[in-house]
């Protein structure tokens, strides 16, 4: 099956199935904070409108990439939202690219959003509705940051079924020119950890959906069980 690969630039028709790829770190982060107890995650299209729909719910917190900020809860980190307790929270999340990406394709009949924590049950969630050819948006460098590349590459293999090694696409996020700027502490809003949490492959067992929800684009878990090894 042919998937497409393309940069959120390149986008100018309303895919009929998007998968939105941000490893480092807007997906990797959504993936953690549902993990810590996050109900749901409202994407902003911009800081001041992140604060505004903070406002405007009750106990809402939000979250932005670089350095933290006034207004802001938590910053696009993993290795500084491990250890957080959200339950039962709603967080609103802006971010440079993963967020700009999945507004980009906000209407389409299904769009799910991920990264490397989540590849696995995002290609079985697609399997299991028995998606034709997904348009990957890969969201960093306009298309063409290698460790998005190779995860969608990654989970689009995984969709054809059989045993794929993760190692190679791992390698290559870990050699792209966004995991050397993490790791040299090149961006705000970093720990340490960052690189290596970015990287654990199918970290989690849910794949994230996002739907518009009144007037608003509304990420959600939504768990996948695994294949029986019987039946791969």
């Amino acid at each position: 099956m042919d998937h497409y690969f393309v940069g959120i630039p390149e986008l100018t028709d309303v895919p009929r199935v998007a998968v939105v790829i941000d490893v480092m770190r807007a997906f990797t982060v959504a993936a953690w904070a549902f993990s810590r107890g996050v109900e749901r995650i409202v994407l902003a299209s911009t800081e001041s409108e992140a604060l505004a729909l903070k406002e405007s719910g009750s106990g809402w917190l939000a979250l932005k990439d670089g350095a933290p900020a006034a207004g802001f809860d938590a910053v696009n980190s993993p290795g500084l939202l491990r250890s957080c307790d959200f339950a039962g929270r709603t967080l609103v999340q802006k971010t440079t690219a993963g967020t700009v990406g999945a507004l980009a394709v906000a209407n389409a009949p299904l769009v799910l959003c991920a990264s490397f924590v989540v590849a696995g049950p995002t290609a079985r969630f697609l399997q299991t509705k028995g998606s034709g050819p997904v348009t990957f948006v890969v969201t960093g460098e306009g298309g063409q940051a290698d460790e998005d590349l190779a995860c969608a590459e990654y989970i689009g293999q995984c969709m054809a079924g059989g045993d794929v090694e993760a190692a190679p696409y791992l390698h290559r996020a870990r050699t792209s020119r966004a995991a050397a700027d993490l790791a040299g502490g090149l961006r705000s809003g970093y720990h340490p950890d960052d690189v290596d949490l970015c990287l654990e492959i199918d970290k989690f067992s849910f794949a994230m959906m996002a739907r518009q929800e009144e007037s608003l684009t509304v990420l959600r878990p939504v768990a996948v069980p695994d294949i029986p090894s019987s039946i791969r």
